[in-house]
């Protein structure tokens, strides 16, 4: 999809329909939301631009206007478009968005955006640490025995994908026993994430020492919450040297 800058507040948005792509089939509003959100966030438009009118969007996107409507109102839900009678559509700022567009930031133009993969593990590094030590304070005779369970199988496996998969398994469950409902939301976030971007986070699984994880088991077991906490981060530090490694390839 073509991205090149236009002026649209100088009334240029027929220009910006011209570069918008047509899709051979009548699609779902899901796709034409992507297709939309691909071309706002690969930089085609700024905030305060007008996107062109829904007829002419409909028309050049080969779809109907009720499609149309409905893959504007998912946008709209994002925050990155507002919809105003009589004013059209203008593109919003998506630092005012919400946590839900960062799946679409990752991958843009079907590229990984290594700044927003380096913010995602910066993130899940510093309440990945609280969440163990809530887990420590919280976690209750189910959620001990799960994590064990658990546990049990992460040692017994090789497989670096199955590694992985309960390796964060392994963090979510953490976030259960917080009892922190933002920290389990954020969590269930991040490993949606991983799980369609599993082959990013392999490397990882040649050095994944799960010696760490069971003293962080270990520590939620005691009530030791400090230990978990250290433990946790120390971990947690092994995804930036992630990041490391997918900048020097």
């Amino acid at each position: 999809m073509a991205t090149k800058n236009i002026d649209f507040r100088n009334g240029d948005e027929e220009h910006m329909a011209a570069d918008l792509t047509p899709v051979e089939k009548m699609k779902a509003p899901e796709q034409i939301a992507e297709m939309l959100l691909k071309y706002i966030l690969g930089g085609a438009v700024s905030p305060g631009d007008k996107l062109p009118p829904e007829r002419t969007l409909a028309t050049q996107l080969n779809v109907t206007r009720a499609t149309l409507r409905e893959a504007l109102k998912k946008l709209e839900q994002l925050k990155l478009i507002v919809i105003h009678q009589g004013k059209g559509i203008i593109v919003e700022d998506f630092h005012k968005a919400s946590i839900d567009l960062i799946f679409s930031l990752l991958v843009i133009n079907d590229k990984i955006d290594l700044k927003i993969l380096e913010n995602i593990l910066e993130a899940r590094e510093l309440f990945g640490t609280d969440v163990a030590r809530c887990a420590a304070r919280r976690a209750d005779k189910k959620d001990i025995e799960q994590m064990t369970i658990l546990m049990e199988k992460l040692v017994q496996t090789d497989d670096p994908a199955k590694l992985q998969q309960m390796d964060f398994e392994f963090f979510r469950q953490l976030a259960t026993a917080s009892k922190n409902m933002v920290y389990i939301l954020l969590m269930n976030t991040i490993k949606t994430i991983h799980d369609q971007h599993l082959n990013l986070f392999l490397p990882l699984s040649t050095n994944l020492d799960t010696s760490l994880q069971q003293e962080i088991l270990q520590a939620i077991i005691d009530r030791d919450e400090e230990k978990a906490a250290e433990k946790a981060q120390t971990f947690l530090k092994a995804g930036m040297e992630l990041l490391k490694f997918l900048k020097s390839v």
